[in-house]
């Protein structure tokens, strides 16, 4: 097997190189940075990309939180539409959708649209998160549960009405503490 010099000089060398990395490993420890920062450093990505986002939602979603504010829902849910095709799939979108037809006395279509918000982001119902919504959502689901089990009881066949019944108990679902 070890005919000559060259082959135990080869051998023994790399003994060597194995042994120095087993004690290598063996012996070190994991940088301080990493260990010792790592769950302060996420809690602080965590808060900035919170901060981000808002700052987003405020920028983009400002104009139809005025138009809201000022009750000028229809001219709201027009500028919605248009950030619906810029951002499709925002879930911000269908939570002020919601509160714009809630506001309208639409009770059963802003129960829809809560609930997509919902799905789309559990932040909304985060009591302590600063994009809290959960007394809107609430208050629609408290007021849509009674009418709608009175729709679809008045017409059974009435499919559309059922799936939004579905959404308010998912809605209650979810704030009495539930998950998906």
């Amino acid at each position: 097997m070890l005919r000559d010099r060259f082959d135990r000089f080869a051998v023994l060398a790399l003994l060597l190189v194995v042994g120095a990395l087993g004690a290598l490993l063996v012996t070190a420890r994991p940088s301080a940075g990493r260990q010792a920062g790592s769950a302060p450093d996420r809690q602080v990505e965590r808060e900035l990309l919170a901060q981000a986002r808002v700052a987003f939602l405020d920028r983009h979603y400002g104009p139809v939180t005025a138009l809201r504010d000022r009750g000028e829902l229809q001219s709201a849910l027009l500028k919605l539409e248009e950030l619906d095709r810029r951002f499709p799939g925002e879930p911000h979108g269908a939570l002020l959708r919601g509160d714009i037809l809630y506001r309208m006395g639409l009770i059963d279509r802003a129960v829809a649209s809560l609930a997509v918000a919902v799905r789309g982001n559990g932040d909304y119902l985060d009591a302590s998160g600063p994009l809290n919504q959960r007394e809107l959502v609430t208050v629609a689901a408290e007021q849509g549960i009674p009418l709608l089990r009175d729709r679809v009881r008045a017409q059974p066949d009435d499919r559309q009405a059922a799936a939004v019944l579905r959404d308010a108990y998912y809605l209650k679902s979810r704030l009495a503490g539930g998950c998906e």
